[in-house]
């Protein structure tokens, strides 16, 4: 028996477990799937699965926990060594929706633990990275009030909508069929940014009177 979960990209079988864990904890939910029904709808034994994971615990942490530690890797990367700021929120953008676009199912198992009932352990080892996450996509945000490009006291406003901006179109895209291409986060960033324009501010542009 492995002595620690592993990456389900070690091999094709971890893949294929992975992959049918994932939709049946995103459609039933973590609690409520249990190895039994995991092993059965892929076709495995349980020591296979077993032999993986250690447990549907390990199983869990392999699909959700190490994916996002790697996502959070990725943002700091990005906000520390991307020089354009408004890049830099870009990549921090994108970084979320390939998270999304590479296995559609485990972000709807991670929706599934960070929205529904709380009693799931899972949900509870998820916190740490969520909050990293957020912590980093501020960073990137800060990085463009520090730079001019928002001003200073709108860091909170821009922050919100950053995150209401993944979350919308992640969802659409799970759960409404709509494209969430590569080019997504560079035209929400221009948008967004225009909407927060220094410039505009002070030549009264955006004054209704």
């Amino acid at each position: 028996m492995a002595s620690s979960p592993v990456n389900p990209g070690a091999s094709e079988v971890a893949r294929h477990i992975a992959r049918v864990a994932a939709r049946l904890f995103a459609d039933r939910g973590y609690d409520a799937t249990s190895v039994r029904e995991i092993v059965e709808a892929a076709g495995v034994a349980k020591p296979t699965l077993y032999y993986y994971f250690q447990s549907k615990e390990g199983l869990a942490k392999a699909l959700i926990s190490m994916p996002l530690e790697g996502l959070v890797e990725r943002l700091k990367l990005a906000v520390e060594t991307e020089v354009d700021p408004v890049r830099c929120l870009e990549q921090v953008l994108e970084a979320h929706f390939a998270f999304c676009r590479d296995d559609p199912d485990r972000m709807r198992f991670l929706y599934a633990l960070l929205f529904g009932p709380k009693a799931s352990g899972m949900a509870t080892d998820t916190e740490c990275c969520k909050v990293d996450l957020k912590r980093w996509t501020e960073a990137a945000v800060r990085r463009c009030a520090e730079a001019g490009v928002i001003p200073g006291d709108r860091v909170e406003a821009c922050m919100t909508m950053c995150r209401g901006m993944i979350v919308i179109s992640t969802v659409d895209f799970l759960y409404g069929d709509k494209p969430l291409g590569e080019d997504r986060a560079r035209v929400l960033v221009a948008d967004l940014l225009r909407g927060f324009d220094v410039r505009r501010e002070r030549d009264g542009r955006d004054d209704p009177s």
